[in-house]
């Protein structure tokens, strides 16, 4: 079962139950600051290492999914309150064993967490999109008055995946080197031999692009029949990093090699 359906099953389920070592008991899964909360009906809440061994019964239709908490881990950013990351397994019928609900991220971790959505409760792994802007600074959950960070976290999104549109046509391309920075100095730029900019983005995708990240897969000609209101904002003298620091939507920019076609 792919991981996509893992996560469309957090999103949607209505019964979650969670079992642990000789006793089952019922609750509620919540979500705290890309936490797991679970709280049970007897009034008891268990969060972190306490719910390591514990199972996600999670009914998506006719189907049921069981998902083990093997571990939980703590990463400790630069800057920011750590973060909690979980090992999760999806466990196959009886005797047929368990396999990982997230691919290997660049560290070779398989690790994810839980973030509420327009749907309710999703799991993002750290080798996914939202999962690597998390990690760099945009978590969507704090409430800082001198940054929107829903905005940027959303923004961020759009820029990891190149979709340059804000909508599911991601143009990127795995391994390909970029360097991501912001108005808010969460990220900063590289100043050692920077690369060319590439684009200047908001919450609902890029406001301009000097060039694609992957001119095999995305052309400037592409962008503004797709998009437009991209019109007018393609190509270098039409969109300058100068410019767009003066532009109030623009929240990130990043710079990315020039690809040939």
């Amino acid at each position: 079962m792919p991981l996509r359906f893992l996560i469309a099953a957090l999103a949607f389920a209505a019964n979650l139950t969670a079992l642990q070592p000789a006793q089952a008991a019922g609750g509620r899964l919540e979500i705290a600051r890309g936490e797991f909360r679970l709280r049970l009906d007897d009034g008891r809440v268990l969060a972190r290492e306490a719910l390591v061994g514990a199972r996600l019964v999670i009914k998506e239709g006719g189907e049921t999914l069981r998902v083990l908490i093997d571990s939980v881990h703590e990463e400790h950013p630069a800057s920011g309150e750590p973060l909690v990351l979980y090992h999760l397994l999806i466990e196959e019928a009886a005797g047929q064993g368990s396999r990982e609900a997230c691919l290997p991220d660049a560290r070779g971790r398989r690790l994810g967490l839980p973030l509420l959505n327009e749907s309710g409760i999703a799991f993002t792994c750290t080798s996914g999109a939202e999962g690597k802007c998390i990690l760099m600074g945009y978590r969507p959950w704090d409430d800082r008055a001198d940054a929107p960070m829903r905005d940027l976290h959303a923004a961020c999104i759009h820029m990891l995946r190149a979709a340059y549109g804000g909508d599911d046509d991601a143009t990127t391309r795995d391994g390909t080197v970029i360097d991501v920075y912001d108005r808010f100095g969460i990220q900063l730029p590289e100043a050692v031999d920077p690369l060319p900019f590439e684009a200047a983005w908001g919450r609902d995708g890029a406001l301009c692009v000097a060039h694609p990240r992957v001119a095999a897969n995305v052309t400037l000609a592409d962008l503004a029949r797709r998009y437009p209101r991209l019109r007018g904002r393609l190509g270098p003298e039409a969109c300058t990093e100068e410019a767009m620091r003066l532009h109030p939507g623009a929240l990130l920019f990043n710079r990315s090699g020039v690809t040939a076609p």
